[in-house]
């Protein structure tokens, strides 16, 4: 599927009322647990996201339109979110996401991209040029990531409970994709 702005947004509005149907009022059992080492739980996933929101997406975006490809991004801090997110509840991190990404959303749409916006290229730190079509388009899908993390992580905690299922169940086989 090509990028079509309208369509990302529409995903990435359903985002915080997903988790939240999912997450909200379930047993700290299911939540406050991750996959192994160093990896997140749900609610460090949760505020990674609106981490991403506050200081990422938009960021990156008025960087492509007010530099292009003459300032490189600055670089995303993946464990940003530890402080912010610090005593905070899943309940409270979930009111955060929506407010927080229903105000990006907001910007997002009042900056009224047109395709030859879209089409303007930034300079990513690692990637080196990328537009901003692409970027964009990345936010949906690493909100879709984030989805398939958190299933993995809950899933995780009833990996020897299912017994012999497993065999059949590939959320409790698969070990992240993320670099």
């Amino acid at each position: 599927m090509d990028h079509h702005l309208p369509n990302t947004i529409a995903l990435l509005s359903r985002t915080p009322a997903t988790f939240d149907a999912l997450l909200r009022d379930l047993p700290d059992d299911w939540t406050t647990h991750n996959e192994g080492g160093e990896t997140f739980t749900v609610p460090d996933v949760i505020g990674h996201l609106i981490y991403g929101d506050r200081v990422d997406w938009l960021a990156r975006t008025r960087m492509i339109l007010d530099y292009g490809e003459t300032r490189p991004f600055e670089p995303f801090d993946r464990r940003g979110h530890v402080k912010e997110c610090e005593g905070k509840t899943l309940p409270q991190l979930l009111d955060d996401f929506a407010r927080v990404r229903s105000a990006a959303l907001a910007e997002l749409r009042a900056l009224n991209l047109q395709p030859a916006q879209l089409a303007l290229r930034g300079c990513h730190p690692t990637f080196g040029a990328v537009t901003l079509s692409q970027l964009l388009a990345t936010w949906a899908a690493h909100d879709l990531t984030h989805l398939h993390q958190v299933s993995r992580i809950m899933a995780h905690q009833c990996r020897d409970a299912v017994g012999p299922w497993s065999k059949f169940l590939g959320v409790l086989h698969c070990n992240g994709h993320g670099a």
